[in-house]
């Protein structure tokens, strides 16, 4: 009995001091070791403040920021000058609005089908011949049809973007028709890309386009380009001439990749923008990345060599 009262009291204490042990590992020694990190840091931070009290120590802080204001304030106002050269233009540009009183899907359906009209109607009108150009141009550019929508509503938001993406198409259209192609053989819409060479701030949209043209249509619409007051480049260029034995005006088979750029504001401003606009009321430029999705693209060892080549051989920006 007596041996039994001591193993009892044991246990008792083994297990109160497991429990304090329990509460100390589970719980107290978390408190102690971020009571120690947070006094390594306030060291470290007092060490940094008086490194850059003795580093700028005379120095009234205001007047530097102010003298780097008017450093970097210049450079900015240049960069949004010249970003006045990048853009799409009018090419994403839509005049419709939905209609309040009808379902927005029922609304996209009509007004795509009729921008889809008027893009075959100009088609036939200047080539006489459908088959001259692509025969599905929603397909070409990845645009919604009704049936892609069954079973579910849409949102306005859904609805401009593929309304957008068709005008480029109407305006594409347009380009090329008002420079007297003779057919349009092939179309390739690639994905947007926000290329690091230019240090993410510029949105490239290309096309890849396969078209047949008379020799000197085709250089007055190079040259059209070229004079264009906004940006537009021909990244790549094949052409041959398999009409040579027709007793016609030279036709040509073109192959490019015509390349249009807008200028993307780095983050902080466009978040400084957007602050400016919500608390002023006033607008502030934005880029609207949500027409379509845009990819980090980065320059491979070959592209790095041409690009050097080019600036430096060629003497090509």
């Amino acid at each position: 009995m007596k041996y039994q009262a001591q193993i009892i009291g044991l246990l008792i204490l083994c297990v109160v001091f497991g429990a304090l042990g329990a509460v100390w590992q589970f719980y107290f020694k978390e408190i102690f070791e971020g009571y120690k990190r947070d006094d390594a840091l306030r060291a470290s931070l007092e060490t940094t403040l008086s490194q850059l009290e003795e580093t700028f120590q005379g120095y009234n802080p205001e007047k530097l920021i102010e003298e780097w204001q008017n450093k970097m304030q210049p450079w900015r106002a240049a960069r949004e000058e010249r970003a006045t050269y990048f853009n799409y233009g009018d090419w994403y540009e839509i005049e419709v609005k939905p209609e309040e009183t009808r379902m927005l899907k029922f609304w996209y359906d009509e007004t795509s089908n009729q921008m889809v009209r008027d893009i075959y109607l100009k088609v036939y009108e200047r080539l006489g011949d459908y088959s001259r150009f692509p025969q599905d141009i929603r397909l070409l550019f990845n645009i919604a049809k009704e049936g892609d929508w069954v079973g579910r509503d849409i949102t306005w938001e859904e609805a401009r973007v593929n309304l957008q993406v068709l005008a480029f198409a109407r305006s594409l259209t347009d380009f090329l028709l008002d420079n007297n192609v003779s057919s349009v053989r092939q179309i390739e819409f690639w994905p947007r890309r926000i290329p690091q060479l230019y240090n993410e701030l510029l949105v490239l949209q290309t096309l890849g386009l396969h078209i047949t043209i008379q020799t000197r249509d085709l250089v007055r619409m190079f040259d059209a380009l070229r004079q264009e007051p906004r940006y537009f480049s021909i990244e790549a260029i094949k052409i041959s001439y398999p009409y040579i034995a027709y007793a016609m005006e030279p036709q040509l088979d073109v192959q490019f990749l015509l390349t249009q750029a807008n200028y993307r504001a780095p983050d902080d401003e466009r978040l400084e923008m957007t602050a400016r606009t919500t608390t002023t009321g006033t607008p502030a430029r934005v880029v609207d990345r949500d027409r379509t999705r845009a990819i980090d693209v980065q320059p491979n060892m070959l592209q790095r060599i041409w690009i050097w080549f080019r600036r430096n051989i060629l003497y090509m920006p």
